[in-house]
C-alpha cells in the first residue's frame, strides 16, 4: 500500500439527522488523479470538506501517508493537504500578488518569492495582472488564481471542488489543462466534479457518488464506457 497517499474508511458524516456520507472508503494513490463524480447534493463536498478538516466525521478514520491526519484544519494544510474550495473564493479586496501572499503562509523569504514566480509560471495570466484586485478577474481567472494559491502551500495533495463550475466550456479546458499539469510536477489530485465526462477523461481512477455512498469505482476510461454511467452521468442512452 506504498503507493496509496490518501486512504478513506468507513467514514461517515452527518449533518444533524441527515446521513451526508455513508461509510465511504477510498483510495488515493501518490501521483495520480482521483475523480469523485456524482450529482449535486449526492455528498462530494462533504468528503472533501471532511478530509481537510472543516467537517467532523461521525465515524471511520482518514490516513495520510499511513497516519490518522490531525483534527485541526491547519495542521492538515502544513502536512500537505490542500483543498481549493467550490466557489473560488478568492479574497476580492486583494491583488493577485497579495493572495498568493496569504495562500503562501508557510513559506518565507526566497522560498516564497520561487513559489510565487511557479505560479507565475503556470498562470502566465496571473502574471500579466499581478496588480489587479481579484475581485476584477474573470470566473476563469478566479478559478485559476484559487489554484495558484492552493499551490502555494506546497502541497502533496491537492483537493479540488468543482472547478469548472459556472466555465465556459473553453475556459473549462484551460483549467483542465492546468490540472494535468499539476499531476505533472509530482502533485497528486483528488477532482470532485459534476462535470463526469471531463473528470472521468482525465483521471487515474475514479469513484460514483450517490446519496453517500459509493456506487462504482475504476478507471477514468472504464468508468467512461460504463453503460449505467453513461445512462446517469454522461446523458448516453
Amino acid at each position: 500500500m506504498k503507493d496509496v497517499m490518501l486512504q478513506v474508511k468507513d467514514l461517515s458524516v452527518n449533518y444533524g439527522h441527515v446521513e451526508a456520507l455513508k461509510k465511504i472508503n477510498i483510495d488515493v494513490k501518490r501521483g495520480q488523479i482521483t475523480s469523485i463524480v456524482g450529482a449535486n447534493g449526492a455528498g462530494k463536498s462533504t468528503l472533501l470538506k471532511t478530509i481537510s478538516g472543516l467537517v467532523k466525521p461521525l465515524e471511520g478514520e482518514i490516513l495520510f501517508e499511513g497516519q490518522p491526519i490531525p483534527k485541526r484544519a491547519h495542521k492538515i494544510v502544513s502536512q500537505g493537504i490542500v483543498h481549493v474550495p467550490e466557489g473560488r473564493r478568492t479574497f476580492s479586496g486583494l491583488t493577485i500578488t497579495d493572495n498568493l501572499l496569504v495562500g503562501g503562509f508557510l513559506s518565507s523569504g526566497k522560498e516564497l518569492s520561487d513559489n510565487i514566480e511557479k505560479q507565475f509560471e503556470l498562470f502566465p495570466i496571473l502574471r500579466e495582472r499581478k496588480n489587479q484586485f481579484a475581485g476584477t478577474l474573470s470566473g476563469g481567472e478566479q478559478q485559476m488564481l484559487a489554484v495558484a494559491r492552493g499551490l502555494m502551500s506546497n502541497p502533496k495533495i491537492l483537493l479540488l471542488d468543482e472547478p469548472s463550475m459556472g466555465l465556459a466550456p473553453l475556459i473549462v479546458n484551460q483549467i483542465y489543462e492546468i490540472i494535468q499539469k499539476v499531476k505533472d510536477r509530482g502533485i497528486t489530485v483528488l477532482l470532485v466534479e459534476q462535470n463526469a465526462k471531463k473528470a472521468l477523461s482525465i483521471c487515474d481512477y475514479a469513484y460514483v457518488i450517490e446519496n453517500g455512498e459509493i456506487k462504482l469505482q475504476g478507471t477514468g476510461e472504464e468508468l467512461l464506457n460504463s453503460e449505467e454511467v453513461k445512462k446517469a452521468y454522461l446523458g448516453g442512452k
